[in-house]
């Protein structure tokens, strides 16, 4: 630590005293040369699939440039989004979900959408993928958060929220760009991008990133709940079902390192353009266990690769603009993935998965009158998965050969699901008077696998007067039931005789026919503009939820028969239950331009959600709305003093619910709420061309815990999820033409 306090003050005085040559590196357009106004009417293309300005559309938008990015010091979409206050971002609380999102009160990483400039880089059948540093945002122009539900115009899974990264425009910025920073306990971070302009309306875009975090030995900083891994260093673990001891050695080292990269290639000419994108990660299966319960060692892990390879051409067709897109993506789990804990017997398991998806679209935009916009097209997709099984003795060594399920002879046959999914949208924006926007909008789906949904939009955007713009939504979404979520099977077989027969006392087996999850929701937003500098943003809503999707339904579990042998304990998904959400925002904006040298940009938002929730679809007894924090206050600063920015963020969360109930039932229980603060500090033209950079995750050093779904009710996890300790990250960023 004193060799990376020395390094670092060693920076910031070279900084300080540094000679910058009039000719260095040009600086980012924003806030020296921008408006209030500017910044906060910004155009994006993501809220109705056409160009219009952040007012105009109609839909609660939050926008973050690259030069809020930059200055920020975000190294991911997970950095980014935990900045807003609508977002609750979760670490390392879930196995199969290590960065999970909970935004207005709805939890879960897979009912938000990704795009990258447009297409879908999210997991094609909506399979865990983590949400790290494996989506870009050093390479893109802006980040555009669509809040609420968007199926009218996305279809599946756009349930609550979708986040566009658009890609930085090459014209504007090219050449090349290169980024790298060390932190402690073993980060690495590198970003390049390159532009080129290769002739007449054609540009090339390339850009990619790799991390690597070994993290921090949390059983340093959270002794009491680890107590020094005495169960892994003596080989004998005390489970909640007994003493286990695993067949071979293990290393007694707390090691779950994490990595991630992501490589992307867009090719423009004229109206085509041309995408590849990959990205790939390792995270670690087993935080949030008690060290009695299971291995922190670096080969229990998940490992997911994804590749989306897109084309689409625009063209105009008489008065008409059509845009015709062709997309394959593929999403795989690497066979040497797999869990090392009480359920594994604390041997190492294998697990796999696989999914894949071709998609054609067709778009049609056109004005036939100049109060009136009409968007329509039709998609069609076609999809194959093989959903994830159970734990393997040895990695899968081809989809043509099943594996043998742990610690038996059983073989676990592949659950091979192939299906389409046929849509048709359309959208009207009209305009009612100068200051009065209206938006009525319609997505019908019919999906091989659960049949058909319909989903409508509705908005109104008015501007009373010249400062105000009051916009009043209805929107409607739909969560498919993803194949991990229908057809996932796990549990094990034990067995008394030396392998001649077997038993089990739990497996959870599929239910194919599970339906999607619907969502409806009223929203009322405000933005009002408070003299030259102020800006105040306020929002409500009110969502319902039907046709719940539940992992188990206790009254429905049974004994039986799985692959010939008995099971004690038998359950499955279902679809049961409702639930309603309701809450609000409100945030003010502020910014201030010196001169061309010094601005100081704020924001803080204060948001507030919950909801009740019913166990059975009609009648019965109703619970608060679990896992989420009912409070959140977010605030921030860019502030721009010549060559130095400084960029402070302080995030507070309220008490955190769980999904536990009391003894009484009758109230969810509780984790502790935190505070934490992050900084980051920048100079330009350190030397000629390149920035230098320090950032500061938990400034304060706080010891603070995250959700984790199984709080109390499942006795080998943890109360809580500890989160890293203060961490210090110094970088440089090189600019090249």
């Amino acid at each position: 630590m004193r060799t990376l306090s020395t390094l670092i003050a060693a920076l910031l005085v070279t900084a300080s005293a540094a000679h910058v040559s009039a000719q260095g590196a040009p600086k980012v357009k924003d806030l020296r040369s921008a408006t209030l106004e500017d910044l906060l009417n910004i155009t994006i293309t993501t809220a109705s699939r056409t160009a219009e300005g952040l007012d105009d559309a109609a839909a609660r938008v939050q926008v973050v440039t690259s030069a809020q990015i930059q200055r920020r010091g975000y190294r991911s979409i997970a950095d980014l989004l935990k900045d807003l206050s609508d977002f609750k971002v979760d670490l390392a609380g879930d196995q199969d979900y290590p960065t999970e999102l909970t935004v207005a009160g709805t939890r879960g990483a897979s009912r938000v959408v990704l795009l990258l400039d447009g297409i879908r880089i999210s997991s094609p059948t909506n399979d865990p993928l983590p949400i790290l540093a494996n989506y870009p945002v050093h390479s893109a122009r802006q980040i555009e958060i669509v809040y609420g539900p968007a199926s009218a115009l996305y279809g599946a899974d756009a349930f609550s929220a979708v986040i566009n990264i658009i890609s930085r425009d090459v014209v504007e910025a090219p050449g090349l760009s290169l980024g790298t920073s060390v932190g402690q306990f073993g980060l690495y971070n590198q970003t390049a991008s390159y532009g080129a302009n290769l002739g007449p309306n054609t540009t090339l875009m390339l850009a990619g990133q790799f991390l690597y975090d070994r993290q921090p030995d949390l059983t340093k900083f959270y002794p009491s709940d680890f107590g020094g891994l005495a169960a892994q260093h003596s080989g004998t673990f005390n489970t909640v079902f007994g003493t286990m001891t695993p067949s071979g050695p293990l290393s007694p080292d707390y090691n779950v390192p994490l990595s991630a990269h992501s490589l992307q290639a867009t090719l423009r000419t004229g109206g085509l353009r041309l995408m590849l994108f990959q990205n790939q990660s390792r995270v670690s299966t087993t935080p949030a266990f008690t060290p009695e319960n299971a291995v922190y060692n670096s080969d229990a892990f998940m490992g997911n690769s994804l590749l989306v390879a897109a084309a689409s051409y625009t063209r105009p067709v008489g008065r008409a603009t059509s845009t015709s897109t062709v997309t394959f993506s593929r999403h795989g789990l690497d066979p040497n993935s797999g869990y090392r804990n009480v359920f594994t017997n604390m041997e190492k398991s294998y697990k796999y998965s696989y999914g894949r998806m071709a998609k054609a679209e067709e778009q049609l935009s056109w004005k036939p009158t100049p109060s009136v916009t009409l968007t329509t097209g039709g998609t069609f997709e076609h999809f194959d998965a093989i959903p994830q099984g159970a734990d393997l003795n040895a990695p899968l060594a081809s989809r043509d050969a099943p594996g043998t399920i742990l610690g038996s002879n059983i073989i676990d046959e592949l659950i091979e699901l192939r299906y389409t999914n046929t849509a048709a949208f359309g959208q009207m924006q009209y305009a009612l008077s100068p200051t009065v926007m209206a938006t009525v909008g319609a997505r019908a789906d019919y999906n091989t696998r659960y049949g058909a949904t319909f989903n409508p939009r509705l908005g109104v955007v008015a501007r009373p007067t010249s400062g105000t713009t009051l916009k009043l939504l209805y929107g409607s979404a739909y969560l498919a039931p993803s194949p991990f979520q229908s057809n996932v099977h796990f549990g094990s077989f034990y067995s008394t005789d030396g392998g001649q027969t077997y038993a089990s006392s739990y497996w959870h087996l599929s239910n194919p026919d599970l339906k999607p999850q619907q969502k409806k929701t009223i929203e009322v937003n405000l933005l009002q503009a408070m003299g030259r500098h102020f800006h105040l943003t306020a929002s409500a809503f009110a969502s319902r939820f039907t046709n719940l999707i539940k992992e188990y339904d206790a009254d429905r579990a049974h004994s039986g028969l799985y692959l010939g042998w008995p099971v004690d304990y038998i359950d499955s998904p279902i679809n049961e239950g409702r639930a309603t959400t309701y809450g609000g925002t409100l945030g003010v904006d502020f910014l201030h331009v010196v001169d061309s040298e010094r601005s100081v940009e704020a924001h803080a938002a204060l948001t507030l959600a919950d909801g009740r929730v019913w166990a059975q679809d009609k009648g019965g007894v109703s619970l608060p709305v679990g896992a989420m924090a009912p409070v959140q206050l977010r605030f921030g600063a860019d502030i721009d003093l010549y060559r130095w920015s400084i960029a402070p963020r302080l995030s507070v969360v309220g008490s955190q619910r769980l999904l536990a109930t009391t003894t009484e039932g009758g109230s969810r229980r509780t984790l502790d709420g935190y505070a934490t603060v992050d900084l980051n500090v920048r100079r330009q033209t350190l030397f000629r061309n390149i920035d230098a950079f320090v950032t500061i995750e938990n400034a304060l050093d706080r010891r603070y815990r995250a959700i984790n779904l199984r709080a109390y009710t499942n006795p080998e996890e943890m109360i809580g999820a500890p989160q890293n300790p203060r961490r210090v990250t110094v970088g440089f960023d090189v600019r090249l033409k």
